[in-house]
């Protein structure tokens, strides 16, 4: 594995990485396994979760939940993404000094979710989004899964809210916006397949980390 960092090559700005995928697909869990090897090697990590990492994020993220339970329109929800998400930028990820910021979930995942139907939209929605908070990601981890073990890791969990019910449709709509937007390439991103193996994860996020 990639030796300790060394403090003079470290960058002005936080590295950047976020993990997508379709909800049950490990991103949290593969998330949490990054951070404490990184903080083992010595950098100084943030994770934080999209929409609702922050308290302000977190009322905006009350307020789509309540407009999905009650039919509110897409592109309310979608805007009010792009506010949670701003929130939780300026509030959390840019308000301290560290190396590395981890994201589970970020852009692509507003692309594929609310706007899986409209890829004339996704360079507009880039852009826009690069405009305002000028935090693009360094590096992308693609969790994947198959519709199956979505179903099964769903069923076990006890807490569900209404992004979490999926039909196979849906389900296999949403992984083709997210391999759509990926291979337009606003950030190197590669895939994770569950089983996988940590030691070639990590090996792949040092050869990016280091390279800034």
């Amino acid at each position: 594995m990639c030796s300790v960092k060394n403090k003079s090559t470290v960058p002005s700005k936080p590295f950047i990485l976020v993990m997508e995928g379709v909800d049950f697909s490990g991103k949290t869990t593969l998330a949490q396994k990054i951070k404490e090897l990184l903080v083992k090697q010595h950098y100084r990590v943030k994770l934080l979760h999209d929409p609702k990492g922050s308290s302000h994020a977190k009322l905006i993220w009350e307020t789509i939940l309540t407009l999905k339970k009650q039919g509110g329109n897409v592109a309310t929800e979608f805007f009010l993404f792009l506010a949670a998400r701003n929130e939780l930028i300026h509030q959390e990820a840019l308000v301290e000094e560290v190396d590395v910021v981890i994201f589970d979930r970020f852009i692509f995942s507003t692309v594929a979710y609310q706007l899986t139907h409209k890829p004339d939209t996704w360079e507009l929605f880039l852009k826009i989004h690069r405009s305002f908070s000028g935090l693009m990601p360094d590096l992308c981890l693609y969790c994947d899964i198959d519709f199956n073990t979505f179903e099964q890791r769903r069923q076990h969990r006890s807490k569900k809210d209404a992004f979490d019910a999926l039909s196979q449709d849906q389900f296999n709509a949403i992984q083709a916006a997210y391999e759509a937007v990926l291979n337009l390439q606003w950030s190197p991103s590669f895939h994770i397949h569950t089983p996988y193996e940590m030691t070639q994860v990590m090996e792949g996020v040092f050869n990016y980390l280091v390279k800034n």
